[in-house]
């Protein structure tokens, strides 16, 4: 019996998204898969949402909400450590919603729909194929132990980058100390147990931009556990842990060798070139005034 399949993106680049879908289904092998795609209301407007929509087949398009935990600060989130390069130079305040696009995206089974799949494919608003590629989709029950295959992978051999992992080791060290955890993953396991920033900077990282997860790795107690745990620190937002450190991190703890590299990039996969600016958020004055009278009836 095949495993369920679907795919799924966060949407923000909305004006070539119909060619992305198009090549993305073309050339994965996706034709009949059906896409859920996630956006913030900032995003685009909601007659966008329902062109894209009605020009897409087997499609659906939905806003999500973008909420602060209460126990985090405005004064505390990432865009205001200013004494950071990485800060100063590619992160203002108008990139607060990449805060919460990580916090939507490090939990995979929080999104609609997803859970109820085996099989969910990863895809950006900016993924492309230079060809097409055979990718067998039911490649977790030929690997067992698997639970992630990527595009590619990199680590993290960038000091500015790193900037984005403060405190991130720690809390994993932390969570193993606290469950009395050695991780299985052998270089994790040698980092934590020797403190070894250098050592855990080699560890490969998804690529982020097209994977395939394998969901049973997100239905156990393990998994819920570890979410729970990071999400309490609030490292998400005021650090901008990534999903790709968090959902690795996880099976790193509780997998041996738990990835798989489809070795797609550069040959055969890259990002779409006309469309790679730094995304940035304006809300526009409807919504602040709308958000702002919100506020004020609840005050009352």
């Amino acid at each position: 019996m095949l495993p369920s399949i679907c795919a799924y993106c966060m949407l923000h680049r909305h004006q070539t998204f119909e060619e992305v879908v198009a090549n993305v289904r073309e050339n994965s092998g996706l034709k009949k898969t059906p896409f859920f795609v996630f956006s913030f209301k900032e995003s685009y407007s909601e007659s966008v949402r329902r062109k894209l929509e009605k020009s897409i087949s087997n499609i659906k398009i939905e806003f999500i909400k973008n909420q602060l935990p209460k126990f985090v600060k405005e004064k505390d989130l990432f865009y205001n450590k200013t004494h950071l390069d990485y800060v100063r130079l590619k992160f203002p305040k108008s990139r607060k919603n990449y805060l919460h696009m990580c916090d939507n995206q490090c939990d995979v089974p929080s999104f609609p729909h997803l859970s109820k799949y085996d099989i969910v494919v990863r895809f950006d608003d900016d993924s492309w194929f230079k060809e097409k590629v055979d990718i067998d989709y039911s490649l977790f029950d030929s690997n067992k132990g698997k639970m992630l295959a990527s595009a590619h992978f990199t680590i993290d051999d960038i000091p500015k980058r790193r900037e984005t992992k403060i405190g991130f080791f720690e809390a994993t060290e932390e969570f193993c100390k606290k469950k009395n955890i050695k991780p299985k993953f052998n270089l994790l396991a040698r980092a934590i147990e020797n403190k070894d920033m250098e050592l855990y900077n080699t560890i490969p990282w998804h690529c982020g931009n097209f994977d395939i997860y394998n969901m049973s790795a997100f239905r156990s107690q393990e998994w819920k556990e570890w979410i729970d745990f990071i999400k309490g620190t609030g490292g998400i937002f005021t650090n901008r842990w990534s999903d790709i450190d968090i959902i690795d991190t996880f099976l790193y703890i509780y997998f041996e060798d738990p990835m798989i590299n489809l070795d797609l990039f550069p040959k055969k996969y890259g990002q779409r070139k006309d469309n790679q600016g730094i995304i940035h958020f304006k809300r526009n004055i409807f919504i602040r005034i709308l958000s702002k009278l919100k506020k004020k009836l609840k005050s009352n």
